[in-house]
């Protein structure tokens, strides 16, 4: 069962927290877009060496000519880069950038070109030059004369990842889909919930969740992507009677955006008899008065909290005492080979299996590939377990 509902927790929290978990992103479809982007203008985006920080260059007037030679609209001062290198055009509200015979030519998503449209998301080469192709967030330029670029030129393809503009197609489409993998009850192996792991299923773009967080990363889509892969998961069990709970996967920049127990409440509505689960990686527990914040709003809303992969970094232990959750999933390495462990090992997992348990904590061992793992984890004192030894992902009709 999940938590109970605890109508008195609101009136314990500060304006602060309250104002850090107000809702600021529409309810669905989760989508990536600006309303206003066919207002605003291109530009050439690129990352200072060595840093995060964003620079824009307007892409105007248009053509738009690129090179070493003084009095261009761009001027990249290299010796890679031909003094005029390349043209960025507009036909009938398409981009396109052209090779002006350049030395080391022109790229676009790593391929050589000689002339090739270009739209937001995409990737350009120009030399040791990179650019990644966005929509202006300043105002627009003068248009009093070139612009000299001052950052330092960087190694080729080092900074943008490939698949911002296809990540954007995903984002509105929705190609996503969700694996189920078994977590159960120990020692009977009876089925107690499925944790979802999210895929993609856009055709240009990877399946792997890690590959595709790390496109979304680059453009700040992240948490978009999340909340994709959360919802399609709750959509795919919400008519299938067998599938009683769910363990849902965050990202960490979750944490720092308002709306994700807002984003959650939108899931409970979806599936209102399915026990679900918000899965948190443990090093959140830096900030216990968060997650304890966290954790009173969510029960309100009845889901549940569990810390992912405990012990990974640190095992929090005061932290845990200070904001204690409704699951503690221990990491893998806690796990692996537990029954050739020595004595030592063994004593130090069940002392902390206890220390949750003294806490009123589930604690889920993860990572079980074999009958015997399984046999220990279930002596030493675990609730629940997950790992292959138990099932592998797959499609929720697997199971």
């Amino acid at each position: 069962m999940s938590p109970p509902v605890r109508s008195t927790v609101a009136s314990r929290l500060g304006e602060a927290t309250a104002q850090f978990f107000r809702l600021a992103r529409p309810s669905s479809p989760v989508v990536a877009t600006d309303p206003n982007d066919d207002e605003r203008g291109y530009a050439l985006e690129s990352l200072a060496e060595g840093t995060e920080q964003l620079r824009q260059m307007p892409i105007e007037p248009l053509p738009f000519r690129i090179g070493r030679r003084p009095g261009l609209e761009l001027v990249l001062p290299s010796h890679c880069v031909s003094r005029v290198h390349a043209e960025i055009s507009e036909h009938d509200g398409v981009l396109f950038i052209r090779d002006l015979d350049s030395r080391n030519g022109t790229f676009v998503n790593h391929v050589p070109i000689s002339e090739a449209e270009i739209a937001e998301g995409d990737i350009v080469h120009l030399g040791d030059f990179e650019f990644r192709i966005g929509r202006q967030t300043t105002g627009p330029s003068d248009g009093n004369g070139a612009a000299t670029a001052t950052y330092a030129p960087f190694a080729l393809s080092q900074q943008f990842r490939e698949g911002a503009r296809a990540l954007k197609e995903l984002l509105l489409r929705g190609d996503v889909t969700a694996e189920f993998q078994p977590i159960v009850f120990v020692p009977s192996g009876r089925l107690a919930f499925f944790e979802a792991l999210g895929r993609g299923t856009h055709p240009d773009l990877p399946r792997s969740p890690v590959e595709l967080l790390q496109i979304a990363e680059s453009v700040g889509a992240e948490v978009d992507l999340s909340r994709l892969f959360r919802r399609r998961a709750v959509e795919l069990v919400s008519a299938r009677s067998h599938v009683t709970g769910l363990f849902l996967n965050t990202h960490p920049s979750e944490l720092r955006e308002p709306g994700l127990v807002e984003s959650m409440e939108e899931l409970r509505s979806l599936a209102p008899d399915v026990d679900l689960t918000l899965e948190i990686h443990e090093s959140a527990l830096a900030r216990p008065e968060v997650m304890a914040a966290l954790r009173d709003h969510l029960s309100e809303i009845n889901v549940g909290l569990a810390y992912d992969d405990f012990g990974a970094g640190q095992a929090r232990l005061l932290e845990l005492a200070e904001a204690p959750p409704h699951y503690l999933k221990f990491d893998r390495r806690f796990v692996m080979g537990i029954d050739q462990a020595p004595p030592s090992r063994q004593r130090l997992v069940a002392s902390l299996v206890a220390a949750a348990r003294e806490l009123l904590v589930k604690t889920v061992a993860e990572g079980v590939e074999t009958a015997a793992e399984a046999e220990v984890c279930a002596r030493l004192g675990f609730s629940l377990a997950q790992g292959y030894h138990f099932g592998r992902p797959a499609p929720v009709d697997a199971f």
